[in-house]
């Protein structure tokens, strides 16, 4: 039979896992929601960038453009593209400097 010391040691220890295990839960619930915002306006920004090309190029350029552009992963590169939008003068330009940078790994970096 256990001491009293080793039952409240054990209540407490139990505690502090049931408190570490809510805790845990909580941020990453947190850190989720923060992931999903941030994915949220990186596709919201894709989608810009698409409807843009497609007004300056046509869409065949924007359907092209729009492969390269799914696999773009930061916000840093989609501005990037948006400003090669401004100043590329054809859709074949865009894109293949979207594809260089795509090819670096589409990050912005």
């Amino acid at each position: 039979m256990p001491t009293i010391a080793e039952a409240n040691w054990d209540r407490w220890e139990a505690g502090l896992r049931a408190e570490g295990k809510e805790q845990g839960i909580r941020q990453g619930v947190r850190q989720g929601v923060r992931q999903g915002i941030r994915q949220g306006r990186v596709e919201g920004e894709a989608r810009v960038v698409k409807r843009l090309a497609a007004l300056k190029f046509g869409p065949k350029t924007a359907e092209r453009l729009s492969s390269l552009v799914d696999s773009l992963t930061t916000r840093k590169a989609l501005d990037q593209v948006g400003d090669w939008i401004i100043e590329c003068e054809s859709g074949d330009e865009l894109l293949s400097r979207v594809s260089a940078l795509r090819a670096k790994g589409g990050n912005g970096q």
